[in-house]
């Protein structure tokens, strides 16, 4: 071979010799960087895993052989959530047992139930602080998104240490038809993480480790209670609008809409409509062509249903519809759906599982409790609220009809000694319940009146909360009613998370109308965090809004 020749083949060889290298290197370095996003993926999901695991419990009734499930405690004081079914054979005397991740079993209490939707409350009697879960937004799931289910499948966890099954959310916004009245699951999340018996009432979380739902049913194989990996999840965020009746011990209903819709030509048609309905009151017929409901564009008749299933009785819901070619809007509060039948034979003497007892009237008032101590830590603390004694508001009153109106200006000074004993017209009444709300939230034995529900206020879920002046009744109502029983009853909505005033209503001492205050856009003034905007309302009609742009507090006189 010449040496020209030799010399190129050389180099070829050598070239090539080095791409390879290159080539393997390149390859070496990808996989590595492969392999290392792999366990930092498993790494991240373990440290979640291990974040989350002390928040579930294992659930297990007293009676011998009463089978057990699972349940997820959200806040540091024991309260947690499970389902309806979980807690069904413990309704008799409402206690139970529950093992905690840390091997120590516990005594718990079960308080308010929600068997339309399979919910329940229950508080751990021992073994706190708890940790809680970190509640998420189902609203923001996707399918494909990854998901983790904790709990007590097959009561395997002898040591009460949870199994953890790990998948996907497979299907959205899904309804599954209960029997009746009872265990319905509508609007909610379907994932192939394997759910089976003993992970009922367990959570279900994202890959942050926040609570999106509370495992419950699943589809199974015909031949037995097999995982074939569909199964379903309540979504926190229906749960959270029962929230606050859970936890005072109320039996709460769902909202029943008064009317029903079918499919017809791409449009879901009112085809029956109660004339007593609250929706009928509100404007809606037979023939109108329902086009969102709370919110939410609405699909099909089913997707109707869907939605309305997340909502408790009293819940004040606003809903689009057409006639005529015209677009329609309205709001009303739904009516209560029947709760389901309790399997009492006639004339039995055995106490009504679904009624209020003395555990579940305490229940109302511990949070009761809670509520005024949120007021009062809003608020500067309890000494705080002792100390200041006027509120001096000027701004400006405009109609609600008329928003360009220049409205009427308003100066005003509340003295506390004033305001707790006038009541003679509107103005003053809504003065003396909001200094009361003040004066009782600094008295930590001042906790009277009752939670009777729970609702929406500007965007937020609230306890309603029925008060009077005088003593009242300890009773457990069911529902949230836009009405006033007597003259000196009056009702308030508190932000469950923060005990912020978000409305009330009582009626007018001198015309026996239903008023209304809102409350909005608060501001710091001093201790007190005071609403500079409030609507307000004469039976169910906005009449005016009160916009103060100085708002300023001084003490009480010493």
């Amino acid at each position: 071979m010449r040496p020209q020749l030799f010399v190129a083949a050389t180099v070829r060889i050598l070239m090539m010799n080095a791409g390879i290298a290159i080539f393997l290197g390149i390859a070496a370095i990808g996989q590595d960087a492969d392999r290392a996003a792999v366990l930092a993926e498993e790494q991240a999901r373990i440290e979640v895993i291990r974040r989350v695991t002390p928040s579930v419990v294992c659930l297990f009734a007293k009676e011998a052989g009463a089978g057990g499930g699972s349940g997820v405690l959200i806040d540091s004081d024991g309260y947690g959530l499970t389902n309806f079914h979980v807690v069904a054979s413990m309704l008799k005397d409402r206690v139970g047992e529950a093992g905690l991740a840390n091997g120590k079993r516990v005594e718990m209490q079960v308080l308010g139930i929600d068997p339309h939707g399979d919910v329940a409350m229950f508080r751990l009697l021992s073994g706190g602080p708890f940790t809680p879960a970190v509640f998420g937004d189902a609203d923001s799931l996707q399918v494909g998104d990854s998901c983790l289910a904790l709990g007590n499948p097959f009561l395997l966890a002898e040591d009460y240490t949870p199994t953890v099954t790990f998948g996907i959310v497979s299907g959205l916004h899904r309804y599954q038809w209960g029997t009746g009245r009872a265990l319905s699951y509508t609007d909610c999340i379907q994932v192939d993480t394997s759910i089976n018996p003993g992970n009922s009432g367990g959570p279900l979380f994202d890959m942050e480790g926040r609570l999106v739902g509370i495992n419950g049913r699943v589809s199974i194989e015909e031949r037995g209670r097999v995982n074939v990996g569909v199964g379903y999840a309540i979504t926190i965020n229906q749960i959270r609008r029962f929230i606050p009746g859970l936890r005072a011990g109320l039996t709460t209903p769902h909202g029943a809409a008064g009317f029903t819709v079918a499919d017809a030509s791409r449009k879901i048609v009112v085809n029956q409509i109660l004339k007593d309905s609250a929706a009928h009151r509100a404007g809606l017929r037979v023939g109108d062509h329902l086009t969102r409901f709370g919110g939410v564009p609405l699909r099909s008749a089913n997707h109707f249903l869907s939605q309305l299933g997340t909502y408790p009785a009293g819940w004040l819901v606003d809903m689009v519809y057409e006639r005529e070619g015209q677009t329609l809007r309205t709001a009303f509060r739904l009516d209560t759906l029947p709760l389901p039948e309790t399997r009492r034979r006639p004339g039995s003497k055995a106490p009504d599982p679904f009624a209020p007892n003395k555990l579940t009237r305490g229940a109302n008032r511990r949070a009761m409790k809670r509520l005024f101590e949120l007021v009062a830590k809003a608020n500067g603390g309890r000494e705080a609220l002792k100390a200041f004694g006027a509120i001096h508001m000027a701004g400006v009153r405009r109609p609600t009809d008329k928003p360009q109106d220049s409205g009427t200006a308003i100066d005003v000074t509340e003295r506390r000694a004033d305001a707790l004993r006038q009541s003679e017209s509107a103005e003053q009444m809504e003065r003396r319940i909001r200094w009361t709300l003040w004066r009782d939230a600094a008295d930590p034995d001042a906790v009277r009146g009752t939670i009777i529900g729970s609702d929406e206020a500007g965007g937020r879920a609230a306890a309603v909360m029925r008060r009077e002046f005088g003593e009242v009744e300890e009773d457990n109502e069911t529902t949230t009613q836009p009405s006033v029983e007597t003259k000196s009853g009056y009702r308030l909505w508190l932000d469950d998370a923060d005990g912020r005033l978000l409305a009330m209503e009582f009626a007018d001492p001198v015309t026996g109308k239903l008023i209304r205050v809102e409350y909005a856009d608060e501001k710091r003034c001093g201790p007190l965090k005071l609403s500079c905007r409030r609507t307000v309302f004469e039976d169910g009609r906005a009449v005016y809004d009160e916009i103060f742009e100085k708002v300023e507090v001084s003490e009480a006189a010493r």
